[in-house]
Protein backbone atom coordinates (compact mmCIF):
# COMPACT_ATOMS: atom_id res chain seq x y z
CA UNK A 1 0.00 0.00 0.00
CA UNK A 2 1.62 3.21 -0.85
CA UNK A 3 1.98 6.26 1.46
CA UNK A 4 -0.41 8.64 1.54
CA UNK A 5 0.08 11.37 -1.20
CA UNK A 6 0.93 15.31 0.62
CA UNK A 7 -2.92 16.49 0.33
CA UNK A 8 -4.20 13.19 2.15
CA UNK A 9 -1.18 13.53 4.48
CA UNK A 10 -1.97 16.94 5.09
CA UNK A 11 -5.62 16.20 6.12
CA UNK A 12 -4.70 13.28 8.15
CA UNK A 13 -2.69 15.78 10.37
CA UNK A 14 -5.42 18.43 10.14
CA UNK A 15 -8.03 15.39 11.42
CA UNK A 16 -5.83 14.24 14.19
CA UNK A 17 -5.26 17.74 15.72
CA UNK A 18 -7.05 18.51 19.05
CA UNK A 19 -10.59 20.46 18.49
CA UNK A 20 -10.34 20.39 14.33
CA UNK A 21 -13.55 18.74 13.26
CA UNK A 22 -15.15 17.99 9.49
CA UNK A 23 -16.92 21.76 9.35
CA UNK A 24 -13.48 23.65 9.81
CA UNK A 25 -11.43 21.81 7.64
CA UNK A 26 -13.63 22.21 4.91
CA UNK A 27 -13.75 26.20 5.87
CA UNK A 28 -9.92 25.75 5.76
CA UNK A 29 -9.95 24.38 2.29
CA UNK A 30 -12.02 27.00 1.15
CA UNK A 31 -9.73 29.87 2.69
CA UNK A 32 -6.50 28.64 1.38
CA UNK A 33 -7.18 25.88 -1.13
CA UNK A 34 -5.97 23.00 -0.14
CA UNK A 35 -5.06 21.29 3.45
CA UNK A 36 -1.17 22.07 2.93
CA UNK A 37 -2.05 25.50 2.69
CA UNK A 38 -3.75 25.39 5.84
CA UNK A 39 -0.88 23.84 7.36
CA UNK A 40 1.50 26.09 6.29
CA UNK A 41 -0.66 28.86 7.29
CA UNK A 42 0.24 31.44 10.38
CA UNK A 43 -1.41 31.21 13.51
CA UNK A 44 -3.01 35.10 12.70
CA UNK A 45 -4.02 33.49 9.46
CA UNK A 46 -5.51 30.69 10.73
CA UNK A 47 -7.57 33.09 13.21
CA UNK A 48 -9.35 34.90 10.27
CA UNK A 49 -10.86 31.94 9.30
CA UNK A 50 -14.68 31.71 10.04
CA UNK A 51 -14.90 29.12 13.19
CA UNK A 52 -11.63 28.73 13.83
CA UNK A 53 -10.68 30.66 16.84
CA UNK A 54 -7.37 30.99 18.71
CA UNK A 55 -7.29 27.82 20.44
CA UNK A 56 -8.31 25.79 17.08
CA UNK A 57 -5.47 28.16 15.28
CA UNK A 58 -3.09 26.62 17.89
CA UNK A 59 -3.85 23.65 17.52
CA UNK A 60 -3.23 23.44 13.59
CA UNK A 61 0.08 24.78 14.17
CA UNK A 62 1.16 22.80 16.93
CA UNK A 63 -0.20 19.46 14.78
CA UNK A 64 -1.05 16.27 16.06
CA UNK A 65 1.15 14.22 18.52
CA UNK A 66 4.00 12.68 16.06
CA UNK A 67 3.34 9.21 18.22
CA UNK A 68 -0.16 9.10 17.18
CA UNK A 69 0.57 10.56 13.71
CA UNK A 70 3.22 7.46 12.96
CA UNK A 71 1.02 4.78 14.49
CA UNK A 72 -1.83 5.62 12.14
CA UNK A 73 0.45 5.73 9.12
CA UNK A 74 1.76 2.63 10.17
CA UNK A 75 -1.96 0.37 11.19
CA UNK A 76 -2.96 2.26 7.80
CA UNK A 77 0.22 -0.02 6.25
CA UNK A 78 -0.31 -3.10 8.48
CA UNK A 79 -4.50 -3.01 7.49
CA UNK A 80 -4.38 -2.78 3.71
CA UNK A 81 -5.96 0.37 4.06
CA UNK A 82 -5.51 3.67 2.06
CA UNK A 83 -6.72 7.50 2.46
CA UNK A 84 -8.89 8.92 0.48
CA UNK A 85 -9.22 12.67 0.24
CA UNK A 86 -12.32 14.69 -1.28
CA UNK A 87 -10.13 15.99 -3.54
CA UNK A 88 -9.46 12.74 -5.09
CA UNK A 89 -10.99 11.11 -8.23
CA UNK A 90 -11.48 7.98 -5.95
CA UNK A 91 -13.53 9.94 -3.48
CA UNK A 92 -17.47 9.16 -3.96
CA UNK A 93 -19.11 11.40 -5.92
CA UNK A 94 -22.67 10.91 -4.49
CA UNK A 95 -20.87 11.90 -1.04
CA UNK A 96 -19.71 15.18 -2.36
CA UNK A 97 -23.39 16.19 -2.68
CA UNK A 98 -23.42 16.47 1.61
CA UNK A 99 -21.25 19.61 0.55
CA UNK A 100 -20.38 20.99 4.28
CA UNK A 101 -21.22 17.54 6.16
CA UNK A 102 -19.09 15.44 3.35
CA UNK A 103 -16.16 13.53 5.33
CA UNK A 104 -12.69 15.57 3.67
CA UNK A 105 -11.35 11.76 4.35
CA UNK A 106 -12.10 8.78 4.29
CA UNK A 107 -10.36 5.64 5.65
CA UNK A 108 -11.05 2.96 2.89
CA UNK A 109 -10.40 -0.72 2.67
CA UNK A 110 -11.31 -1.91 -0.93
CA UNK A 111 -12.76 -0.40 -3.88
CA UNK A 112 -15.15 2.20 -4.76
CA UNK A 113 -16.47 1.74 -8.14
CA UNK A 114 -18.39 4.14 -10.85
CA UNK A 115 -21.29 1.44 -10.59
CA UNK A 116 -21.17 1.74 -6.87
CA UNK A 117 -23.10 4.99 -7.39
CA UNK A 118 -26.04 2.61 -8.28
CA UNK A 119 -26.23 1.57 -4.65
CA UNK A 120 -29.16 1.56 -1.88
CA UNK A 121 -28.79 1.19 1.82
CA UNK A 122 -30.46 -1.82 3.33
CA UNK A 123 -30.53 -1.18 7.45
CA UNK A 124 -32.79 -1.94 10.25
CA UNK A 125 -32.19 -3.64 13.65
CA UNK A 126 -29.61 -5.37 15.27
CA UNK A 127 -32.25 -7.23 17.43
CA UNK A 128 -33.37 -9.11 13.84
CA UNK A 129 -36.55 -11.51 14.17
CA UNK A 130 -36.68 -14.24 11.38
CA UNK A 131 -38.86 -13.03 9.74
CA UNK A 132 -36.57 -9.74 9.38
CA UNK A 133 -33.61 -11.52 8.28
CA UNK A 134 -35.12 -13.69 5.41
CA UNK A 135 -36.49 -10.16 4.25
CA UNK A 136 -33.36 -8.31 4.27
CA UNK A 137 -31.84 -11.48 2.90
CA UNK A 138 -34.78 -11.22 0.03
CA UNK A 139 -34.26 -7.26 -0.69
CA UNK A 140 -30.79 -7.27 -0.60
CA UNK A 141 -30.32 -10.38 -2.88
CA UNK A 142 -33.27 -8.95 -5.19
CA UNK A 143 -31.60 -5.86 -5.60
CA UNK A 144 -28.31 -7.18 -6.00
CA UNK A 145 -29.05 -9.41 -8.82
CA UNK A 146 -31.06 -6.29 -10.56
CA UNK A 147 -27.18 -4.34 -10.45
CA UNK A 148 -27.63 -2.18 -7.50
CA UNK A 149 -24.59 -2.02 -4.57
CA UNK A 150 -25.73 -3.04 -1.01
CA UNK A 151 -24.64 -0.13 1.28
CA UNK A 152 -25.20 -1.09 5.37
CA UNK A 153 -23.38 -0.98 8.68
CA UNK A 154 -22.30 -4.15 9.21
CA UNK A 155 -24.09 -4.58 12.58
CA UNK A 156 -25.55 -7.52 13.48
CA UNK A 157 -28.66 -8.54 12.08
CA UNK A 158 -30.54 -6.58 9.37
CA UNK A 159 -26.76 -4.69 8.11
CA UNK A 160 -25.21 -8.10 8.00
CA UNK A 161 -27.83 -10.33 6.44
CA UNK A 162 -28.31 -7.44 3.98
CA UNK A 163 -24.37 -7.49 2.82
CA UNK A 164 -24.26 -10.91 3.12
CA UNK A 165 -27.07 -12.00 0.56
CA UNK A 166 -25.13 -9.23 -1.59
CA UNK A 167 -22.14 -10.77 -1.47
CA UNK A 168 -24.32 -14.54 -1.95
CA UNK A 169 -25.80 -12.93 -4.95
CA UNK A 170 -22.43 -12.35 -6.88
CA UNK A 171 -22.85 -8.73 -5.95
CA UNK A 172 -20.81 -5.90 -4.86
CA UNK A 173 -21.53 -4.15 -1.59
CA UNK A 174 -19.89 -1.40 1.04
CA UNK A 175 -20.38 -1.52 4.70
CA UNK A 176 -19.60 1.88 6.46
CA UNK A 177 -18.38 1.85 10.05
CA UNK A 178 -19.01 3.49 13.07
CA UNK A 179 -15.44 2.96 13.85
CA UNK A 180 -12.16 2.80 12.82
CA UNK A 181 -11.11 0.26 10.05
CA UNK A 182 -8.61 -1.00 12.54
CA UNK A 183 -10.66 -2.34 14.82
CA UNK A 184 -12.29 -4.58 11.85
CA UNK A 185 -10.90 -7.92 13.45
CA UNK A 186 -12.69 -7.05 16.59
CA UNK A 187 -15.95 -6.90 14.72
CA UNK A 188 -18.91 -9.46 15.48
CA UNK A 189 -18.20 -10.98 12.27
CA UNK A 190 -14.52 -9.82 10.66
CA UNK A 191 -14.39 -12.58 8.15
CA UNK A 192 -17.52 -11.05 6.47
CA UNK A 193 -15.84 -7.77 6.87
CA UNK A 194 -13.01 -9.09 4.95
CA UNK A 195 -15.18 -10.57 2.39
CA UNK A 196 -16.87 -7.22 1.96
CA UNK A 197 -13.21 -5.74 1.63
CA UNK A 198 -12.54 -7.62 -1.38
CA UNK A 199 -15.97 -7.33 -3.16
CA UNK A 200 -16.66 -3.95 -2.25
CA UNK A 201 -15.45 -1.52 0.40
CA UNK A 202 -15.06 -0.80 4.30
CA UNK A 203 -15.08 2.62 4.69
CA UNK A 204 -15.06 4.81 7.67
CA UNK A 205 -14.15 8.46 8.55
CA UNK A 206 -12.35 8.16 12.05
CA UNK A 207 -8.64 7.40 12.13
CA UNK A 208 -7.71 3.38 12.25
CA UNK A 209 -8.47 2.70 16.29
CA UNK A 210 -11.02 4.97 16.95
CA UNK A 211 -13.32 2.78 18.93
CA UNK A 212 -17.60 2.31 18.26
CA UNK A 213 -18.96 5.02 20.32
CA UNK A 214 -22.31 5.97 20.76
CA UNK A 215 -21.86 9.61 19.49
CA UNK A 216 -19.78 7.70 15.95
CA UNK A 217 -23.15 6.34 14.47
CA UNK A 218 -25.39 9.06 13.83
CA UNK A 219 -22.50 10.78 11.40
CA UNK A 220 -21.90 7.63 10.12
CA UNK A 221 -25.61 6.93 8.83
CA UNK A 222 -25.33 9.89 6.82
CA UNK A 223 -22.65 8.49 4.69
CA UNK A 224 -24.70 5.77 4.30
CA UNK A 225 -27.82 7.12 3.07
CA UNK A 226 -25.10 9.15 1.36
CA UNK A 227 -23.76 6.78 -0.94
CA UNK A 228 -27.37 5.44 -1.79
CA UNK A 229 -30.34 6.49 -3.75
CA UNK A 230 -32.77 5.34 -1.14
CA UNK A 231 -32.87 3.71 2.30
CA UNK A 232 -34.85 0.59 2.82
CA UNK A 233 -35.81 0.08 6.06
CA UNK A 234 -36.64 -3.89 6.60
CA UNK A 235 -37.04 -4.18 10.41
CA UNK A 236 -36.44 -1.33 13.10
CA UNK A 237 -38.14 -0.38 16.54
CA UNK A 238 -39.13 3.15 17.59
CA UNK A 239 -35.59 3.66 19.05
CA UNK A 240 -34.22 1.83 15.90
CA UNK A 241 -30.70 3.85 14.56
CA UNK A 242 -31.84 2.89 11.08
CA UNK A 243 -34.97 5.64 11.41
CA UNK A 244 -31.82 7.71 11.59
CA UNK A 245 -30.59 6.51 8.42
CA UNK A 246 -34.56 6.90 7.21
CA UNK A 247 -34.64 10.38 8.05
CA UNK A 248 -30.93 11.55 6.82
CA UNK A 249 -32.08 9.91 3.37
CA UNK A 250 -35.20 11.93 3.45
CA UNK A 251 -33.57 15.13 4.00
CA UNK A 252 -30.97 14.10 1.48
CA UNK A 253 -33.53 14.21 -1.07
CA UNK A 254 -33.65 10.54 -1.81
CA UNK A 255 -36.43 7.93 -1.40
CA UNK A 256 -37.24 6.35 1.55
CA UNK A 257 -38.50 2.71 1.91
CA UNK A 258 -40.17 0.26 4.87
CA UNK A 259 -40.79 -3.14 4.79
CA UNK A 260 -44.30 -3.74 6.61
CA UNK A 261 -44.46 -6.42 9.31
CA UNK A 262 -47.10 -7.37 11.98
CA UNK A 263 -49.14 -5.15 13.29
CA UNK A 264 -48.37 -6.06 16.62
CA UNK A 265 -44.57 -6.87 16.30
CA UNK A 266 -42.76 -4.13 18.73
CA UNK A 267 -39.75 -4.80 15.86
CA UNK A 268 -41.72 -3.65 12.95
CA UNK A 269 -42.84 -0.92 15.17
CA UNK A 270 -40.14 1.93 13.54
CA UNK A 271 -40.91 0.73 10.29
CA UNK A 272 -45.06 1.59 10.56
CA UNK A 273 -43.96 4.80 11.92
CA UNK A 274 -42.07 5.45 8.74
CA UNK A 275 -44.75 4.55 6.32
CA UNK A 276 -47.46 6.24 8.36
CA UNK A 277 -44.58 9.30 7.76
CA UNK A 278 -44.91 8.63 4.14
CA UNK A 279 -42.37 6.21 3.60
CA UNK A 280 -43.67 4.01 0.67
CA UNK A 281 -44.63 0.82 2.06
CA UNK A 282 -42.90 -1.99 -0.21
CA UNK A 283 -43.30 -5.91 -0.37
CA UNK A 284 -40.56 -6.37 -3.11
CA UNK A 285 -37.50 -5.33 -4.90
CA UNK A 286 -38.93 -4.41 -7.64
CA UNK A 287 -41.35 -1.68 -5.69
CA UNK A 288 -38.09 -0.35 -4.29
CA UNK A 289 -36.99 -0.18 -7.74
CA UNK A 290 -39.93 1.86 -9.19
CA UNK A 291 -40.04 4.14 -5.98
CA UNK A 292 -36.61 5.52 -7.49
CA UNK A 293 -36.30 7.90 -10.54
CA UNK A 294 -33.76 9.60 -12.93
CA UNK A 295 -29.64 10.08 -11.71
CA UNK A 296 -27.79 12.28 -10.87
CA UNK A 297 -25.79 11.67 -14.02
CA UNK A 298 -26.23 8.69 -16.56
CA UNK A 299 -24.08 6.05 -15.14
CA UNK A 300 -22.83 3.07 -17.57
CA UNK A 301 -23.14 -0.49 -15.88
CA UNK A 302 -22.66 -4.21 -17.23
CA UNK A 303 -25.28 -6.56 -17.75
CA UNK A 304 -28.68 -6.35 -15.12
CA UNK A 305 -31.75 -8.42 -14.84
CA UNK A 306 -35.06 -7.39 -14.11
CA UNK A 307 -36.53 -8.32 -10.75
CA UNK A 308 -37.82 -11.49 -9.65
CA UNK A 309 -36.27 -13.10 -12.30
CA UNK A 310 -38.86 -11.71 -14.44
CA UNK A 311 -37.96 -11.26 -18.35
CA UNK A 312 -35.69 -8.01 -19.18
CA UNK A 313 -33.94 -6.65 -21.89
CA UNK A 314 -30.99 -8.91 -22.90
CA UNK A 315 -27.39 -7.44 -21.95
CA UNK A 316 -29.37 -4.75 -20.14
CA UNK A 317 -29.10 -1.01 -20.18
CA UNK A 318 -25.77 0.12 -21.39
CA UNK A 319 -26.19 3.05 -19.88
CA UNK A 320 -28.62 4.38 -17.61
CA UNK A 321 -30.13 7.18 -17.05
CA UNK A 322 -33.19 6.09 -14.57
CA UNK A 323 -33.04 3.51 -11.95
CA UNK A 324 -36.56 2.26 -12.59
CA UNK A 325 -35.89 1.08 -16.25
CA UNK A 326 -34.20 -2.11 -14.67
CA UNK A 327 -37.13 -3.63 -13.54
CA UNK A 328 -38.79 -3.50 -17.08
CA UNK A 329 -39.34 -5.96 -20.33
CA UNK A 330 -37.72 -4.93 -23.30
CA UNK A 331 -40.97 -3.78 -24.33
CA UNK A 332 -41.58 -1.58 -21.29
CA UNK A 333 -38.09 -0.43 -21.64
CA UNK A 334 -37.91 0.62 -25.16
CA UNK A 335 -41.47 2.76 -24.58
CA UNK A 336 -40.07 4.17 -21.39
CA UNK A 337 -36.83 5.65 -22.19
CA UNK A 338 -38.86 7.79 -25.52
CA UNK A 339 -40.40 9.36 -22.01
CA UNK A 340 -39.03 12.56 -20.38
CA UNK A 341 -40.69 15.59 -18.50
CA UNK A 342 -41.87 16.93 -22.11
CA UNK A 343 -45.08 15.61 -23.22
CA UNK A 344 -45.00 13.11 -25.83
CA UNK A 345 -48.32 11.99 -27.72
CA UNK A 346 -49.58 8.69 -27.93
CA UNK A 347 -48.84 8.94 -31.79
CA UNK A 348 -45.40 9.76 -31.56
CA UNK A 349 -44.72 6.83 -29.97
CA UNK A 350 -46.54 4.59 -31.71
CA UNK A 351 -44.36 6.05 -34.86
CA UNK A 352 -41.10 5.97 -33.02
CA UNK A 353 -41.24 1.95 -31.78
CA UNK A 354 -42.88 0.90 -35.16
CA UNK A 355 -44.96 -1.50 -32.52
CA UNK A 356 -49.19 -1.50 -33.23
CA UNK A 357 -51.04 0.80 -31.70
CA UNK A 358 -52.98 -1.76 -29.03
CA UNK A 359 -49.46 -3.08 -27.72
CA UNK A 360 -48.22 0.82 -26.90
CA UNK A 361 -51.63 1.62 -25.73
CA UNK A 362 -51.27 -1.53 -23.14
CA UNK A 363 -47.66 -0.76 -22.16
CA UNK A 364 -48.15 2.76 -21.36
CA UNK A 365 -51.10 1.57 -19.24
CA UNK A 366 -49.18 -1.05 -17.57
CA UNK A 367 -46.08 2.13 -16.70
CA UNK A 368 -49.22 4.76 -15.55
CA UNK A 369 -50.81 1.45 -13.00
CA UNK A 370 -46.75 1.02 -11.49
CA UNK A 371 -46.66 4.96 -11.30
CA UNK A 372 -43.60 5.07 -13.88
CA UNK A 373 -45.70 7.37 -16.53
CA UNK A 374 -48.31 9.61 -16.50
CA UNK A 375 -51.15 10.51 -18.81
CA UNK A 376 -51.56 13.77 -19.67
CA UNK A 377 -54.98 15.96 -21.60
CA UNK A 378 -54.98 15.32 -25.21
CA UNK A 379 -52.93 11.39 -24.77
CA UNK A 380 -49.70 12.76 -23.95
CA UNK A 381 -47.25 10.93 -21.69
CA UNK A 382 -44.32 12.35 -19.30
CA UNK A 383 -42.56 9.81 -16.84
CA UNK A 384 -43.80 10.22 -13.57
Amino acid sequence: MPQPDGESLALLKLTLSEGVGGVSIHRLIEAFGSARAALDASEQTLRNVEGVGDRTARSIRRGPDTGELELELDLLQRANTRLVPITSDQYPIPLRHLDASAPPLLWMRGEYLRRDMLALAVVGSRRATHYGRSQARRFAAGLSGMGFTIVSGLARGIDSEAHRAALQAGGRTIAVLGCGLGRVESLSDPELALEIAGHGALISELPMKAPPLAGHFPPRNRIIAGLSLGALVVEGGKKSGSLITARLAGEQGKGVFAVPGNVDSPASSGCHRLIRDGAVLVENPREVVEGLGPLSEPLDLPDAESADGEEAAPGGPQSLEDARALVLNEREREIFELLDSSPLQIEAVIERTGLPASIVSSTLLTLEIRGLVRQLPGQSYVRA
